[in-house]
């Protein structure tokens, strides 16, 4: 039996935790206590992890259909045929919404923590890395395959929550500051944002007709925003920014779907 070709998602899954909890599971134990210390060899093995959505997803499609899948898949990305309000929308829709967050957050919650420097200068690489390197896998091979049986928003609703969970050994680094609060920063940075983020894509995807190339351009807004936008600290102030900004997205994933021009869709 070629699980591959009768379970190509459970491969995909299994080929995406293992590769990226492989790599990033051993920075879980090296990490100094202290937190966050940016090696070259940490930076390797990130960005290797971080590729593995995307790298599974071709090495699956290429069992399954071989050359021709693969050439369909990476090929999607060469579709540039969007309108420029749907460029707009991928790359603005969650700049907007932080810098709609980052205006409010000091008049609710008080002053936000300036962005590291450090983190500044990953910024100039990491988020085009980020969205490559996931997209293929998320929104290129497991998303179409639940359309058919979960619908756009409950494909959406799957893909979400998988989504933050396969970020939990690299949350642990990021965010293991956080001590006793670390599982409710994990969920709030982690399957409660992304799922707001999934169903702000799979809105994308319908208006634009399955556009990959936007969903790659929606996710890079979303880590350079991540990463260049001042925030709370790693305790309960950090932790209100988080959901802060996550209710106001997920206030706007809610409300897209809610407009006339979703409902005739």
């Amino acid at each position: 039996m070629d699980l591959a070709k009768r379970a190509p998602l459970t491969i995909f899954l299994l080929g995406t935790f293992l590769w990226a909890w492989a790599l990033w599971g051993y920075w879980v134990f090296a990490m100094p206590p202290g937190g966050l210390v940016v090696t070259p060899a940490f930076i390797l093995c990130a960005i290797i992890g971080g590729l593995a959505p995307s790298l599974t997803a071709i090495a699956v499609s290429w069992h399954i259909a071989g050359r021709p899948e693969v050439r369909r898949l990476i090929g999607d990305l060469g579709n540039w045929r969007a309108t420029p309000l749907n460029y707009v929308l991928a790359l603005g829709i969650f700049p907007l919404v932080t810098l709609v967050s980052m205006l409010l957050q000091p008049l609710i919650l008080g002053p936000l923590k300036p962005v590291d420097p450090a983190i500044i200068a990953m910024a100039l690489i990491w988020p085009i890395m980020a969205a490559l390197g996931e997209e293929l896998g998320w929104r290129g091979f497991m998303f179409p395959r639940l359309i058919g049986r979960f619908g756009l928003i409950g494909a959406a609703l799957i893909v979400g929550p998988i989504w933050g969970i396969w970020h939990l050994p690299a949350d642990y680094i990021a965010l293991k500051a956080y001590g006793d609060l670390f599982w409710l920063a994990f969920l709030v940075n982690g399957p409660f944002v992304l799922t707001a983020h999934a169903l702000v894509m799979a809105w994308l995807w319908r208006r634009s007709g399955g556009n990959l190339l936007l969903m790659v351009l929606y996710h890079f807004s979303v880590t350079a925003s991540a990463m260049l936008t001042p925030a709370g600290g790693q305790d309960w102030t950090g932790l209100a920014s988080a959901a802060f900004t996550a209710i106001l997205l997920w206030i706007v994933a809610i409300g897209l779907w809610l407009t006339p021009a979703a409902a005739r869709r």
